[in-house]
């Protein structure tokens, strides 16, 4: 049962690595022209578009997509890992499963803990997309710029306004989790007892 557990574990990470890079290849151009519009670079979505073409190429689309994985993919992967590790502690502590309501709390402050963890590499994102274009930006160089100027706290600016826009997502995220896999288990359960009335 152990070993069992600790291999749907590590599948859960894979697959959770494995969605979480693909769909923020395909986000990315996106997130780049929001952020230079909220940042007011451009005053609408034809001037960003034709200005990060020309100013970068097709490039200047993926801007920061290094340090968004970095935010993305240990975003997920911890997020999933602390609300497994803290629904088994809470379950330990109260000897029995957890309510509807309280899998939304594990949920929401397994998400919330997992977006405060990561702010930092949403913050250099963040610099990475906003900054002008046709010069060459890293997310070391942006690193060293914040430390230097701001100092480590720099990079967790923002990190509080993260923790509660986060969290009801992981709430509803866990919370939608828990009834797919409750649903998948039943219907295995099921299963099997059909094919063993057959027998």
């Amino acid at each position: 049962m152990a070993c069992e557990q600790e291999y749907l574990k590590q599948v859960q990470s894979i697959a959770s690595f494995c969605s979480t890079f693909l769909g923020t290849a395909v986000r990315i151009p996106c997130e780049v022209l929001k952020q230079r519009l909220q940042a007011g670079l451009f005053d609408n979505v034809g001037e960003a578009l034709v200005a990060t073409w020309h100013q970068d190429g097709l490039k200047g689309f993926f801007r920061g997509t290094g340090a968004t994985l970095c935010r993305e993919v240990p975003f997920y992967v911890a997020g999933m890992g602390l609300y497994a590790e803290s629904k088994k502690l809470a379950q330990h502590l109260l000897r029995r499963e957890l309510e509807p309501w309280e899998t939304i709390v594990v949920g929401a402050l397994s998400g919330g803990l997992a977006a405060v963890v990561t702010t930092p590499f949403d913050v250099m994102k963040t610099r990475m997309m906003t900054a002008p274009g046709g010069r060459p930006i890293s997310m070391s160089m942006v690193a060293f710029s914040i430390l230097r100027h701001e100092g480590p706290l720099g990079l967790f600016k923002g990190a509080v306004p993260r923790f509660f826009w986060i969290a009801p997502l992981g709430a509803m995220n866990f919370a939608g989790y828990e009834l797919a896999r409750k649903a998948m288990v039943k219907n295995e359960e099921m299963a099997m007892e059909s094919a063993s009335q057959k027998k």
